[in-house]
């Protein structure tokens, strides 16, 4: 049985879809972006330490991933 807390992301989508278009701007800045994800996800799974370390660990390996790909392909001769 899966212990790890999960996200229906078509419930999510629906959410992070709703709370952007009520915004009075299409333009956001980063910071409040990751806020909006934020709050939904703490909404779905709860607010306790270990999830929210959890998720910042999440986005930060993302983030990680993408300089490997960039520096890979940076690297590569034409």
């Amino acid at each position: 049985m899966n212990t790890e807390p999960t996200v229906n992301t078509d419930e999510f989508l629906k959410i992070l879809s709703s709370e952007l278009k009520s915004l009075p701007t299409l333009d956001l800045e980063l910071c409040d972006l990751s806020n909006e994800i934020g709050l939904i996800v703490a909404k779905l799974v709860g607010t306790e330490k270990p999830l929210e370390n959890e998720f910042k660990s999440g986005i930060a390996h993302g983030f990680d991933l993408v300089r490997r790909e960039v520096k890979k392909a940076r690297s590569t001769p034409s």
